[in-house]
């Protein structure tokens, strides 16, 4: 599923040399082998399980790769295409350590690199390549820049407490995360927050799996500035603590989601566990599948799962829940 509907802008091939000689004593410079570029911009690679890892390398061969994704954002250029490929590993608890490659990525990155692209390079089979924090309660990602595509990662907490995946923030002042694309990404169920967007438009989130997140799949801040024109759809939440807190959302187009909650499923009470929009206006969810009953003034029908805007701007249209359509806005 995620890593391996990863979307490269071009095959992954070998070309000769466009560098020839090392150039200024930087390992990696010199090397004929290695996809370098694509359209104007470069590719960047990042593994740190590497013999010789090292930051100081060049990064633009995936035989003298960097060690942190922090280096190689240093590398990249606003709008010029390109593109950080981080490599594939076996930290994922089911991995094999067998082959050596045990070393997940570990960092709390600020992205505020327009247009950069930021893949995840696993095996067809896999979750994702495997990114932890690297702080207790740290958060993985933190986007303050517009246009920036996350793909093919599977977040974890690691060996820290807590871990927030991915924040597209407004910093208050001209930094915004406008335009996010989170795509093909695995969230485990030691995640606290796998995506917040605060004053974050125009963003996309779809084809990512949420597994039993501990607080929320999806999260906007009531008392923050919201988020407006997003597109969320194809993704699965199983489990999770709250899949949706949309609070203040405008605008939004949410569709063919999976929604599986536990307690919804037994009758049992998930206040606002499932799609929570109470602030937002003008918004879209259709064609989703809720694991809870139609309207029935009990704890986890749909009423009790799901909230609407107050004012019932919203459209809701055509939800499977377990015994039928819905064919209202849940109150």
């Amino acid at each position: 599923m995620p890593a391996n509907d990863v979307m490269w802008p071009m095959p992954l091939i070998r070309f000769p040399t466009l560098f020839p000689g090392m150039t200024g004593g930087v390992p990696g410079t010199d090397n004929e082998t290695g996809l370098r570029s694509h359209s104007s911009g470069i590719v960047v690679y990042v593994d740190p399980n590497a013999a010789g890892v090292s930051d100081l390398r060049d990064g633009t061969n995936p035989e003298d790769p960097l060690l942190t994704v922090a280096a190689a954002l240093l590398r990249c250029q606003p709008y010029r295409g390109d593109v950080i490929a981080v490599m594939a590993s076996n930290a994922w608890q089911y991995g094999e350590p067998n082959d050596g490659f045990i070393l997940p990525i570990s960092e709390n990155v600020v992205v505020t690199v327009p247009g950069v692209r930021i893949v995840g390079v696993a095996p067809a089979s896999s979750l994702g390549v495997i990114w932890t924090p690297a702080s207790n309660g740290g958060t993985c990602i933190q986007v303050n820049a517009c246009d920036v595509t996350v793909e093919g990662f599977c977040f974890d907490q690691g060996t820290f407490a807590g871990c927030n995946a991915i924040a597209a923030l407004w910093n208050g002042t001209t930094a915004h995360g406008d335009n996010l694309t989170v795509r093909h990404c695995t969230f485990t169920d030691t995640v606290d927050t796998a995506i917040a967007l605060e004053f974050a438009w125009y963003c996309n989130i779809y084809g990512n799996q949420f597994e039993a997140c501990d607080a929320y799949g999806i999260y906007v801040d009531p008392a923050g500035s919201g988020a407006r024109f997003c597109n969320i759809y194809e993704n699965i939440f199983h489990d999770c603590a709250v899949a949706m807190a949309l609070n203040g959302v405008d605008d939004t187009r949410i569709w063919n989601n999976e929604i599986y909650n536990a307690a919804a499923m037994s009758g049992a009470a998930a206040a606002n566990q499932g799609i929570d929009i109470t602030l937002g206006q003008r918004d879209m969810i259709y064609n989703n599948f809720f694991s809870c009953i139609l309207p029935a003034a009990a704890p986890g029908d749909w009423d009790n799962f799901n909230s609407s805007d107050a004012a019932l701007t919203s459209a809701w249209v055509g939800n499977r829940l377990l015994n039928g359509i819905a064919v209202t806005a849940p109150t």
